[in-house]
């Protein structure tokens, strides 16, 4: 069974990686809205990612639930069942989670970037939370507790 540090460590993983993955997906959605680039190579790199974006939100909340971290489960839970909802209603006949038909219109690309932005905010919150975790567990003396920290100067 791996140590608390460690499951830390690979969510703090995830979390950058999946924040990065957000910014990546965010850019390019702001690129099809200044018209940079069009709706069918937009959609093809957004598709590409669709699946290891969710296996990763996935492995992040077993890593979670193996740590027996429930509140930050609890958190993370309804972000990972609203990708692979997302995932498994997509509509029958397009090409992927986003469509080049149906991208453009502004309505969805409103959306879509919304979306991204609440990923962009909860991924950095848990990046945060998860680094503040790993320093509170790694610096708790756990030799003598009641012991008081003595200023090293």
């Amino acid at each position: 069974m791996l140590s608390v540090e460690w499951i830390f460590m690979i969510c703090i993983l995830c979390s950058s990686f999946l924040l990065f993955l957000t910014v990546y997906l965010m850019i390019t959605l702001s690129d099809l809205e200044s018209d940079y680039i069009n709706s069918r190579d937009c959609s093809s790199k957004l598709n590409f990612w669709t699946i290891p974006r969710i296996l990763i939100q996935l492995m992040h909340s077993v890593f979670l639930l193996m740590g027996q971290q429930w509140i930050i489960l609890l958190i993370s839970l309804p972000f990972s069942i609203w990708l692979v909802r997302r995932k498994l209603n997509q509509k029958a006949g397009h090409s992927g989670l986003y469509d080049p038909t149906e991208i453009h219109i502004r309505e969805t690309l409103r959306y879509n970037l919304k979306e991204c932005l609440a990923y962009m905010g909860y991924h950095l919150f848990c990046f945060f939370l998860y680094m503040y975790m790993i320093v509170s567990t790694l610096t708790q003396n756990s030799e003598n507790p009641a012991v008081s920290k003595e200023v090293p100067w």
